[in-house]
């Protein structure tokens, strides 16, 4: 036994001399610890419409952990010169076998029908109808839509010779609200304004179109171009379908809603007639008053003068996800729940 008992003292004392040091292991663990957490996904689930039903077609919110670097202006790969990128597929919510159980609201809520928002499967997005020529100066544009507008953002990837350029599609003539000097021109067949903004480091050029009874174009840039090479990246604009790229994927949306605002933060559908539901993604604020639970994430439900507001801390983005329907529109608790349990933040996302 004496010498089975030194053996094994050797042994230990060996493997003593080959440990990390407290300190190091510790800081090895941190470290571990703050990997597996980046990759970590947090899933945000959804609650039923009442407690005594089951409800199958609940989505589940994912939310990214990893925090995006931010996408302000958008920067996108350069598609294949020979073919303008198309719109995704409506994207559908995630399949049940992935869905935890869910618990009912702790309050009900029924709304109006004949102001009530349906809620139906994924969303399609809309596409910017026209693009530019490839080139190597330029990277491919980014879409998105602002108060109706859509809007297309061409970077510019060399500077000496190339600008950002900005085109806007709207259903009405552009308002402006700075001094410039104009110069009637021509571009692609229609009457046309040159406007130049005399500001520094750069003078702004801008020209402006009727394209259509229902259609007006707006093409922005700067004084790298001169003038008659802006008419000419607005003459050479050809027939394209550039999808608006969301920050969300959303597994509902509101059905028969237009939608009016898609940015790096904002999601925002629209009735013709009036209302509004919105979907903002927000630096992320202190909850007061939490009474409900989103997937196991702190939420607010209020509701004051026609207003409902769903805030949702999302602790891993540092954000808050605020979801409001109003004017005029009104959904129940149940769908305000189960529509934010099918909005996973993507990493183009940018909280405002």
């Amino acid at each position: 036994m004496d010498d089975l008992n030194r053996m094994l003292a050797e042994t230990l004392h060996d493997a003593a001399d080959d440990a990390p040091s407290g300190s190091g292991l510790l800081g090895g663990v941190h470290e571990r610890s703050r990997r597996y957490r980046r990759r970590r996904l947090v899933t945000v689930t959804a609650v039923s419409a009442a407690a005594a039903v089951v409800v199958a077609g609940i989505p589940v919110v994912t939310m990214l952990v990893t925090r995006p670097q931010p996408v302000m202006p958008p920067v996108a790969s350069p598609p294949a010169a020979t073919a303008a990128p198309s719109a995704p597929a409506r994207s559908s919510a995630p399949a049940a076998s992935n869905r935890p159980s869910v618990a009912p609201p702790s309050s009900a809520h029924s709304s109006s029908t004949a102001n009530a928002v349906t809620l139906s499967a994924g969303w399609t997005a809309p596409v910017f109808p026209y693009t530019l020529p490839a080139t190597d100066g330029m990277s491919a544009p980014v879409a998105s839509i602002d108060d109706g507008n859509l809007i297309a953002f061409f970077e510019a990837t060399e500077n000496r010779h190339h600008a950002d350029v900005t085109i806007t599609v709207s259903g009405h003539e552009p308002v402006f609200t700075t001094e410039a000097s104009e110069t009637p021109i021509t571009v692609r067949g229609h009457a046309a304004t040159l406007r130049t903004v005399d500001v520094a480091p750069a003078k702004q050029l801008t020209v402006y179109w009727k394209e259509s009874p229902s259609r007006w174009i707006r093409l922005a840039t700067d004084d790298t171009y001169t003038p008659a090479q802006v008419v000419a990246l607005a003459d050479a604009m050809t027939g394209g379908a550039v999808a608006v790229l969301p920050p969300f994927d959303l597994g509902l949306s509101p059905d028969g809603l237009r939608s009016d605002t898609v940015t790096a933060s904002r999601m925002i559908f629209t009735r013709p007639g009036g209302g509004e539901f919105a979907t903002v993604l927000r630096k992320r604020q202190q909850l007061t008053g939490v009474n409900q639970k989103v997937g196991g994430h702190d939420a607010v439900l209020t509701r004051r003068n026609d207003q409902v507001t769903l805030a949702v801390d999302v602790p891993g983005w540092n954000a808050t996800l605020q979801i409001t329907v109003g004017g005029g529109l009104t959904v129940s608790d149940a769908d305000l729940l189960r529509y934010a349990a099918g909005v996973r933040i993507l990493n183009r996302s940018d909280p405002e």
